[in-house]
């Protein structure tokens, strides 16, 4: 039961860490810029809504969650945003790839160009909206935010020896994150999804991971780098007015609570519920069981179709149904942010993936 809870607070924190992360890297960039980089990603909705499905097919949660926050910050449209929760299968696709890489090729280019249609349609029903949302974006620039000194060994080593309580506190707990990624004690775990799999699937496709390298400790260590030295090199004007006012303040607590509700209730259902029994005794209805399955807001319960897919017992098409409505871990933030928002989304994946399920089973595939 301790490493359960161990766990869950562990995946919460690590998601909670990239989701501020992204949102520290992303405001530092844009201030720097004076605003520009804003500006570049709001001038063309295509632009977004390809980038957005990009960002979906990249294997994991980690393009999901940096989607996820140009939308909280009203930099993108909810097409986008469709377009790559649509595309993405979130750590699923790790195991995809290590087992069956061609056909995973395969499934992420169609994923890819259904995440850019539908993404278009969806910005042109929400046309109004996305135009009065572009109007108010969230990132604000100071005319003392115009010039920043220019970062050097010298100016870092003075503002850690003066660090304020807010500073000091910051790059403590960035120092953890760090410590902890090189560890490999922070991150989600993909134990559950390697066994499952093994179980599975034939093993002449099941690759030895022994030696392989933990691409997501790696992707923290790099973050924690990065914060530091934003952390460590801006004057406190920006540290206060966009990093803890802004960033810590409004989302830290609501993210990190949320997501740890979330993976606490997931965790319950996947303890008291077996999915695969309750598909080998119900295949009729297999493919709106992907959907419903899909639904659910984790990494983990998704694994069942990929498994059964890859042992050749499950059409391509309710595999192509779960991927399109499931996002991994990366709809947790947005469940914190907007709810409705979520909602929405997730009600256009479901649609999108029972019609595609349904095609593809007509068609034969």
């Amino acid at each position: 039961m301790i490493d359960v809870i161990v766990d869950i607070l562990k995946n919460s924190l690590s998601i909670t860490f990239f989701v501020l992360t992204t949102m520290l890297f992303i405001e530092y960039i844009n201030v720097r810029s004076s605003g520009t980089f804003n500006s570049i990603i709001q001038k063309n909705g295509l632009r977004q809504i390809i980038l957005g499905a990009f960002l979906g097919v990249i294997p994991g949660c980690l393009g999901t969650y940096t989607m996820v926050t140009f939308y909280t910050h009203n930099i993108v449209t909810i097409g986008a945003l469709t377009a790559t929760f649509i595309a993405t299968m979130g750590d699923e696709a790790f195991l995809l790839f290590s087992i069956q890489p061609l056909q995973a090729i395969g499934v992420f280019v169609v994923l890819f160009i259904i995440g850019i249609f539908t993404g278009v349609i969806v910005d042109l029903l929400y046309t109004k909206k996305k135009a009065d949302k572009l109007q108010v974006a969230h990132f604000e620039i100071h005319e003392t935010e115009q010039m920043f000194q220019k970062a050097s060994f010298s100016l870092i080593i003075n503002n850690i020896k003066h660090a304020s309580p807010h500073r000091a506190l910051l790059l403590f707990g960035i120092a953890i994150i760090f410590i902890l990624s090189l560890l490999g004690q922070i991150g989600h775990s993909h134990d559950f999804l390697s066994s499952f799999a093994i179980q599975h699937a034939s093993v002449e496709h099941i690759h030895n991971h022994d030696h392989e390298i933990n691409w997501l400790a790696v992707t923290f260590v790099l973050l924690s780098i990065g914060a530091a030295y934003i952390v460590s090199s801006v004057n406190e004007h920006f540290l206060e007015e966009h990093f803890w006012s802004h960033i810590i303040q409004k989302h830290f607590i609501k993210i990190f609570s949320w997501t740890t509700l979330v993976l606490v209730i997931v965790t319950m259902l996947n303890t008291y519920i077996h999915i695969e029994d309750f598909l080998q005794t119900y295949t009729y209805h297999i493919l709106f069981l992907a959907v419903l399955v899909g639904i659910i807001p984790e990494s983990g319960p998704h694994i069942v179709f990929l498994s059964l897919y890859v042992s050749g017992t499950l059409p391509l098409s309710i595999l192509m149904a779960n991927s399109i409505v499931q996002d991994g871990h990366g709809a947790l933030p947005l469940i914190a942010e907007s709810k409705k928002t979520f909602l929405q989304v997730k009600f256009i994946n479901i649609v999108v993936g029972l019609l595609v399920g349904i095609i593809g089973l007509q068609l034969g595939i």
